[in-house]
């Protein structure tokens, strides 16, 4: 009997395969010699689809830019920043510029517009500047098109100014923000099809279409029924999903006040821009402690993200305190374990078939450096997420 229990109790095939890719990918090769063939065959498996999936994890670039500057890039695949900085020539700063496929950077004057083809800046494309001047816009490539919205100038209606590039047509003047997201301070993220922002501040929110040059309904987003909104001090916009079909779903952060300043990430209906009660997830508290958010005045959540689900998280007033790197990893998919602290790595389930992975990491040390209290020169780090992880000519 007891030989009976045991035999039905032993682990075999796609099971036991399952049951490994949950356990950290490190321990798995640890003492080969004292498990079974089958257990190593399937620790073998768990392993190669682990580094097959770390293979494709977004990079996070930095971009310092004070009296001198410099890119540095975070591979996750290490994980590490590149031991060295690269120099970046020209006199203009960049900004993100959101996109579907990862981020690219921006660089504006009043007499030229240039737009990267990476998050990096390896290559540049030379467009002509938009008819309105404003102070750091939000800009967005959406498929053939560039968006242009948002920002600051000495005239306080160009806030809400919205102008597209058609390479073929040239820049148009379209229908401006709605009243609410006509700020500074807003947040955006880019579809194949759209570009959504979202106010940090207030959480009212949008979309707008390029190809019809119309607005979406504008909402101001609420959290479920049993969660504070009003504890909520900053909210970002970090990815857009495809649900199927042409629906999307908006994925949004909100940072909390308080101690630690709690950081939540809700899934939003794209079309409707209501928030669904079932798909949200927290990150770690530890990690939401270390970015700093909680204390008052101590800045915004904001994110930089690739595609889908994945992207990096910070503090977009101090970037030097670090950052997150969240993914969506699709059950049944390697590498993941429950709390690896050591590591500074967590996971969290997301529906019944998908989980959360956080991971925390510094910011390079030349930008913390740069942006320092003892630094004698002011820096500014701009961050951006790329899907490669190529460096810019040396």
């Amino acid at each position: 009997m007891e030989a009976a229990d045991a035999a039905d109790s032993v682990l075999h095939g796609d099971l036991l395969e399952c049951v490994l890719l949950r356990v950290p990918h490190g321990e798995l090769t640890a003492s080969p010699a004292l498990v079974s063939r089958e257990w190593r065959r399937a620790a073998r498996e768990a392993h190669q689809r682990h580094r097959r999936r770390r293979r494709h994890l977004p990079c996070l670039v930095a971009h310092v830019q004070g009296v001198s500057r410099s890119t540095h890039v975070y591979d996750p695949r290490v994980p590490a920043w590149a031991s060295d900085g690269w120099s970046v020539a020209g006199a203009l700063p960049v900004r993100r510029c959101a996109c579907a496929g990862g981020d690219r950077v921006y660089a504006l004057s009043l007499a030229s517009m240039a737009v990267s083809e990476d998050a990096v800046g390896a290559a540049w494309r030379e467009l002509p500047p938009p008819r309105v001047w404003r102070v750091d816009p939000v800009m967005a490539v959406v498929g053939p098109y560039v968006v242009v919205l948002g920002g600051g100038c000495g005239a306080t209606a160009a806030a809400g100014v919205v102008e597209v590039l058609d390479e073929g047509a040239g820049w148009t003047t379209c229908p401006p923000m709605p009243a609410p997201l006509a700020s500074r301070w807003v947040s955006s993220a880019a579809s194949e099809r759209r570009v959504y922002v979202v106010e940090r501040r207030t959480g009212w929110a949008s979309w707008f279409d390029p190809a019809t040059r119309q607005w979406g309904p504008a909402r101001q987003l609420q959290l479920p029924e049993g969660n504070n909104t009003a504890s909520i001090e900053s909210w970002a916009a970090c990815g857009v999903t495809a649900s199927g079909g042409a629906s999307e779903q908006l994925l949004v952060l909100a940072g909390g006040g308080g101690r630690g300043g709690n950081v939540s990430l809700w899934g939003v209906d794209g079309d409707t821009l209501l928030l669904d009660a079932e798909a949200n997830t927290s990150m770690p508290p530890e990690m939401s402690e270390r970015l700093s958010l909680g204390a008052a005045g101590a800045g915004s959540i904001a994110a930089a993200a690739a595609g889908a689900a994945s992207g990096y998280v910070y503090n977009a007033s101090e970037p030097s305190k670090g950052a997150v790197r969240y993914e969506l990893v699709d059950a049944g998919v390697g590498g993941g374990h429950d709390s690896d602290s050591k590591n500074g790595r967590h996971e969290k389930t997301w529906g019944k078939r998908s989980r959360w992975e956080w991971e925390w990491l510094p910011c390079p040390p030349a930008a913390a450096a740069a942006m320092s209290s003892s630094s004698s020169s002011s820096a500014i780090v701009v961050f951006a997420c790329s899907r490669s992880s190529s460096a810019p000519n040396k």
